[in-house]
């Protein structure tokens, strides 16, 4: 499940003692280091993306602890930090809900310097988004805006990419997909010759044929120690085992 690579400079992100905004702090807050790849940071609770997110992404503050990705500290320079970052909060809709999917994705490669229009057409293709392209957004199905945010995550180029809730709102064929855009991702990610980043997926349990780099887990906050085990989650369970009934 987990595999190295070799680099002959190894930039790394990390965050030590981190905890998030609005949360009682315990003794000893979640600390990692990682080196460039993909990573899985499984969210048993289908809540805890939505408090660790944020912050990784350098939107929300930490109560205490710091984030560094490729030497930019999430404090110490904010601006620089979230300019190297892509995360779309799935908590709230996409922009201008009158741009068509296609000016929205072109607003965004004018943004992102190492984004592939190569990958943006293939990706299009590979969720059967092209006969959407030419809608306003808010014509589109909760499934293909899904789709959509999907596709501008895999094709940012982004020195960090965070992926929220991967496969909700898909269908088996979006699910199939993603999971092979992943794992040609993980490979692209591998290369020496590329610039490093870092892709992190937050889900329920590591998607299937995905070769992760990183398998993680959110620590779960005092507060939700003793919440049920159920919510978002049941929804990517459900999902899951319709993409396990459709090989």
């Amino acid at each position: 499940m987990h595999k190295q690579h070799e680099h002959h400079v190894q930039p790394e992100m990390a965050w030590t003692d981190l905890w998030p905004v609005n949360a009682p702090a315990r003794a000893t807050g979640w600390s990692e280091t990682l080196p460039p790849g993909l990573c899985v940071v499984v969210d048993d609770t289908g809540d805890e993306a939505a408090r660790w997110m944020p912050v990784l992404a350098g939107h929300a503050l930490p109560t205490h602890g710091q984030v560094r990705c490729a030497g930019v500290c999430s404090q110490e320079d904010p601006q620089a930090y979230t300019d190297q970052v892509y995360w779309h909060n799935p908590r709230q809709p996409l922009h201008d809900r009158e741009m068509s999917a296609q000016q929205w994705l072109q607003t965004l490669a004018s943004h992102w310097p190492n984004w592939s229009d190569a990958d943006c057409r293939q990706h299009c293709e590979g969720f059967a988004l092209q006969t959407h392209l030419s809608k306003p957004l808010w014509h589109l199905s909760t499934g293909s805006l899904r789709k959509l945010g999907l596709v501008a995550a895999l094709c940012s180029g982004a020195r960090l990419t965070l992926i929220e809730e991967p496969i909700a709102g898909l269908d088996s064929d979006g699910i199939h997909y993603l999971c092979q855009a992943l794992d040609a991702l993980e490979d692209r990610l591998a290369d020496p010759a590329q610039p490093p980043r870092w892709v992190l997926v937050a889900h329920w349990e590591p998607l299937p044929h995905v070769l992760w780099d990183e398998v993680l887990a959110f620590p779960l906050l005092p507060e939700a120690d003793s919440a049920p085990q159920a919510g978002p989650g049941d929804l990517h369970r459900q999902q899951n085992l319709l993409f396990d009934e459709n090989p």
